[in-house]
């Protein structure tokens, strides 16, 4: 996400929330959709904010880069749920056309300086 969220700003296209989805497994095996908001700073000034309803995640830890003609983006959260730490990293890329902005990307879950993924994510923003 702070890749999505450092691209975004790099080209002042947002100062509001934008509307997704994460999707992520439950032990039990079943994948969970939840609807999350993106809030990000404009001119990359400040802090990105993932919120949904019983959580707010906020860091300035994010980056873009151009990647074989595609942009790159990654944010790495420092994030408390349900009284368990732990370091999550959206990573993903991003396909823009006339109408609208699509970014998805993969999550993972850094422990031990390794990465675990998952899940998915999904923002999109009509023009």
């Amino acid at each position: 996400m702070k890749y999505l969220i450092l691209f975004l700003l790099s080209f002042n296209l947002f100062a509001t929330e934008v509307d997704g989805t994460i999707t992520y497994k439950l032990p039990n095996g079943e994948l969970v959709d939840r609807v999350v908001s993106i809030d990000v700073p404009s001119r990359g000034q400040g802090e990105v904010i993932l919120r949904s309803g019983d959580f707010e995640w906020r860091t300035t830890k994010f980056w873009s880069k151009e990647k074989h003609g595609k942009m790159i983006f990654a944010a790495l959260f420092d994030t408390k749920f349900r009284d368990t730490e732990s370091k999550l990293l959206f990573k993903g890329t991003y396909l823009k056309g006339s109408n609208k902005l699509i970014y998805a990307g993969d999550i993972y879950k850094k422990k031990d300086g390794e990465k675990k993924h998952i899940g998915l994510f999904n923002f999109e923003y009509l023009r």
